[in-house]
C-alpha cells in the first residue's frame, strides 16, 4: 500500500504532519508542542513504515509536494 507522510507544519498549539494512503484518506497527524518532537515521531513512522515489504512510503519535504502527490 502506497503511503505519503507530509512534512512537519507549524499547527495551532505546536507542530504536526498529516498522512495519507489510498484505502484510509487524508489524516492529520497529533500535534506536538516542539518541532523536534514532530521530527521525531514522523522520522519513526518513516522507519516503521519502511520496514513492512508491502508499503511504499514516500516522505514529502514540501507541503505542495504532499498536496500533488494525494491529489
Amino acid at each position: 500500500m502506497q503511503i505519503v507522510l507530509g512534512p512537519v507544519l507549524v499547527r495551532k498549539g505546536g507542530y504536526a504532519f498529516d498522512c495519507w494512503t489510498p484505502k484510509e484518506g487524508f489524516s492529520r497527524g497529533y500535534t506536538y508542542g516542539r518541532i523536534e518532537d514532530a521530527q521525531y515521531a514522523r522520522n519513526v513512522e518513516i522507519r516503521s513504515r519502511y520496514n513492512k515489504s508491502s508499503d511504499q512510503t514516500i516522505a514529502c519535504s514540501t507541503d505542495d509536494e504532499f498536496v500533488r502527490l494525494t491529489i
